[in-house]
């Protein structure tokens, strides 16, 4: 019972912050292990009401739970305002992904023109993610929903989840480059 209480809190509280921002979307509850995603080919929020509160404990300097929801709301929604641009993206990321499955991590990381797709893919989801930022703090500014130290507390934790992954890549094709231009030098 606990868990449907919880559910249900959580859902209401992402509801009132779009409602609060003039906008519509609809919520779906389902346990993906991410805490909170917009689904910009289906048109719709998904939260998952067990990783959303682990996820606010993991930040560096975590805030509360319904400002933390309602930061990763206002992110989302931004993500929900640049639509177009990520539908657009789709064929381009098909050929990336066909890239990466035709050979394993192991062999990528080992050939600069296979790695090259890893390296697109993290760049493209970065710059996703700070325009759904920079459009979170346009809502932010409109609608005043949260202070802005929290928001920036959460905006930076949030990028930094994607920078550690994108920086340990980097290294490892930069390490690549360093060996292809030996080779050619030598």
């Amino acid at each position: 019972m606990k868990k449907r209480v919880k559910k249900k809190q959580i859902k209401k509280l992402i509801q009132a912050t779009i409602n609060s921002v003039e906008m519509n979307i609809e919520v779906r509850h389902q346990r993906t292990g991410v805490n909170m995603c917009y689904e910009f080919i289906k048109n719709y929020l998904i939260f998952d009401s067990k990783r959303l509160p682990k996820a606010r404990l993991e930040m560096y300097n975590a805030v509360g739970l319904e400002v933390y929801i309602k930061a990763i709301t206002l992110h989302e929604l931004g993500h929900f305002l640049d639509r177009e641009a990520l539908l657009s993206s789709i064929p381009r990321m098909i050929e990336l992904i066909k890239i990466k499955r035709k050979a394993p991590f192991r062999e990528r990381k080992l050939n600069i023109e296979l790695f090259k797709a890893d390296i697109e893919i993290h760049e493209m989801d970065y710059v996703f993610e700070e325009s759904a930022w920079t459009n979170a703090e346009k809502l932010n500014r409109l609608y005043h929903v949260i202070d802005w130290e929290c928001f920036e507390k959460v905006k930076f934790d949030s990028l930094l989840s994607y920078t550690a992954c994108y920086n340990r890549d980097l290294l490892i094709y930069q390490q690549l480059a360093a060996k292809t231009n030996n080779q050619i030098a030598g």
